[in-house]
C-alpha cells in the first residue's frame, strides 16, 4: 500500500472517530529541541501547518493543530520547559493529554540522561505514551537502537522508529495514533 493509501485510509478513519467522540481527545508531542515534532505534526496531518524552525526552540509555547474537529495535535516547548518555572503548568498539560507521542533523535544523543527523567516525570502523571524514533534516515543499526531504548525504559512503551524527513514508517505511526484513538474512544462509550 503506498503512502498516499495510507494518508487517506488514516483521514477516512480519523474522521471516523471524530465523529463519535463525545470529547476532545489531545495527542501532545514532546521532545528535545529539533526532535522533529513539528515536522511530523506536518506529515500526520498531511499538510504544513506546523512551523518547522531550524533555529532551535522554534515552540515555544503549547499550540494546538486542530486535526479533526476532535482530534487535536499538540506541540509543546522543548523539553529543558519542564524544569522552568513553566513546568507545573506543562506537567498539567501532560496529564490531561489523552496521548503523549515522546520523541527522541536516532541521529542525536537517543535516550539522554534528561530525556529519561522527562519521561519517567511524565509517566508518573500519563501512562499513554508511544516512543517515537525520529530521524532514523540519519543513523545506522536502528534495530540496535530500538532494543538500547526498550531496554533502558523497561520495555514499557511502543517504539515507532520513523523519519519525518522522508516519510518513513509514518504509516506505522497512523496506525498506532488509531489504535490509541480506538480504544479512547472505547473508553468514552463505557464511560457514560
Amino acid at each position: 500500500m503506498s503512502n498516499e493509501e495510507f494518508d487517506q485510509i488514516f483521514d477516512e478513519k480519523s474522521s471516523e472517530i471524530n465523529e463519535q467522540l463525545e470529547s476532545e481527545i489531545l495527542i501532545a508531542m514532546i521532545g528535545d529541541v529539533n526532535a522533529g515534532k513539528s515536522s511530523t505534526i506536518n506529515r500526520l496531518m498531511g499538510s504544513e501547518v506546523a512551523q518547522v524552525g531550524a533555529k532551535p526552540g522554534e515552540t515555544i509555547e503549547i499550540r494546538k493543530f486542530i486535526f479533526k474537529d476532535k482530534i487535536i495535535f499538540v506541540d509543546t516547548p522543548g523539553l529543558d520547559d519542564i524544569y522552568t518555572e513553566h513546568s507545573a503548568e506543562t506537567l498539567k498539560f501532560y496529564k490531561q493529554a489523552d496521548l503523549i507521542l515522546f520523541f527522541l533523535n536516532a541521529a542525536g544523543t537517543v535516550l539522554s540522561e534528561t530525556e529519561l527523567k522527562s519521561l519517567k516525570k511524565i509517566a508518573k502523571v500519563n501512562k499513554d505514551i508511544i516512543l517515537v524514533l525520529n530521524k532514523i534516515d540519519a543513523a545506522d543499526d536502528i534495530p540496535s537502537l530500538v532494543k538500547y531504548v526498550e531496554e533502558h525504559t523497561d520495555y514499557n512503551y511502543p517504539i515507532t522508529p520513523i523519519s519525518s524527513r522522508t516519510g518513513e514508517n509514518i504509516s506505522l505511526l497512523q496506525k498506532e495514533v488509531l489504535d490509541l484513538l480506538e480504544t479512547k474512544k472505547k473508553r468514552h462509550f463505557n464511560g457514560r
